[in-house]
């Protein structure tokens, strides 16, 4: 067992260093890759059902090294000495984790959940030589929430099928396979599950433009959450937004709809994670605003 865990983190970091240039497609190249955005990506959730242990933090971390060598995002890990509530799709996302975002500044949370693998018996090779086989499929969704609209980027699973010779049981009939069989699988399609997953998540967050929020205000002094780390320099206008209505969604979750723009505000000094902005003209500027980069 040792062995396949050894193994399956050998497999994964095999694809880090494997055709990054040509693994993101011209789509991933938008207008919208600056100012960087804030990434966090969360332990991936397994569902499998065969126990990876220590195995499951490589697959965050080898999806995180993808998105790091585009150059479009900064990559954040989440606090590691804090438990999270698992990402559910339709249900709402745990306060705490959203709360950690918001502070730290973060545009987006990736989260990657490991399906249960599904194997059906079947036969493989050329007539008059085939033999039995498992027909596989290892999938894994992958989730992206956007933290100042809170609202869902991207929900998509991936998967990857592939043919396993070898007899089966009654027993393994029955239990829909063995956890040999099982292994075998996620190694050999995990690899391609997660090139797939980085160039899903870096086309659809350079879909959507960088937005950021106002902080604090100190008499016409106006501190925002984002700096010198994203690409920001002193002279951008940024464009503010008064907060909208909530409205609730068929499956019971709220979000806040972009409100009328408030008006338009200038850096006029960088610190790495924060800037200091002036109004270009009077308006009703109040912390927790939306900001945006005026076209």
């Amino acid at each position: 067992m040792k062995r396949f865990y050894i193994f399956l983190t050998a497999i994964i970091l095999l694809i880090a260093g494997c055709g990054m240039r040509t693994l993101f497609t011209s789509q991933s190249l938008t207008d919208n890759d600056w100012p960087k955005k804030r990434v966090m990506v969360m332990p991936a959730t397994d569902l499998t059902g065969i126990n990876l242990h220590e195995s499951i933090d490589t697959i965050s971390e080898e999806l995180t090294k993808h998105l790091q060598q585009t150059g479009f995002f900064n990559l954040y890990p989440p606090d590691k000495t804090k438990k999270f509530r698992p990402f559910t799709p339709g249900k709402s996302i745990d306060p705490e984790l959203l709360q950690e975002a918001k502070e730290r500044g973060i545009n987006a949370i990736i989260f990657e959940t490991l399906n249960p693998i599904e194997l059906n018996p079947g036969k493989s090779g050329i007539w008059p030589f085939r033999k039995k086989a498992w027909r596989v499929t290892v999938s894994m969704d992958i989730d992206i929430l956007d933290i100042n609209s809170e609202t869902i980027l991207l929900s998509k699973e991936i998967a990857d099928n592939t043919a396993l010779s070898g007899e089966e049981t009654t027993e393994e009939r029955i239990k829909g396979g063995n956890t040999e069989t099982k292994q075998k699988a996620l190694k050999e399609c995990l690899p391609h599950i997660l090139k797939e997953a980085a160039n899903a998540a870096s086309i659809s967050l350079n879909q959507k433009p960088w937005t950021g929020r106002i902080v604090a205000i100190h008499t016409k002094e106006i501190i925002i959450n984002a700096g010198s780390d994203v690409g920001l320099r002193p002279g951008v206008v940024l464009e503010v937004f008064s907060k909208g209505e909530y409205i609730t969604s068929f499956n019971k979750q709220t979000y806040q709809l972009p409100g009328p723009k408030a008006g338009e505000i200038k850096i006029v000094s960088i610190q790495q994670h924060h800037s200091f902005a002036e109004p270009i003209k009077e308006g009703d500027f109040k912390p927790g605003q939306i900001i945006r980069v005026k076209d």
